[in-house]
């Protein structure tokens, strides 16, 4: 992998942000997987994925045991969506 040196520090969160948004909409897809080769891309995004699954297994775990949980999880994808 290249090795660059950082003259602005707002270019990559800037450049992290753009790619991230561009991933959520399902868009880029070529530079997706151009950037899948990179084994160590590939790991986070392994890792994202996995975070993801984790998260939403127990949302649904403690939404299925805590119905004041539910509710205020839902009330707040309710507003998310609204937005």
């Amino acid at each position: 992998m290249a090795n660059f040196k950082v003259k602005d520090k707002k270019i990559i969160p800037e450049f992290v942000g753009s790619l991230m948004k561009a991933i959520a909409r399902g868009g880029a897809k070529k530079t997706i997987r151009q950037l899948e080769k990179d084994p160590t891309i590939k790991q986070s995004i392994d890792k994202i994925k996995k975070l993801d699954r984790e998260m939403q297994d127990y949302i649904e775990k403690r939404s299925k045991t805590d119905d004041k949980f539910k509710k205020d999880f839902d009330s707040a994808l309710d507003y998310i969506k609204s937005l």
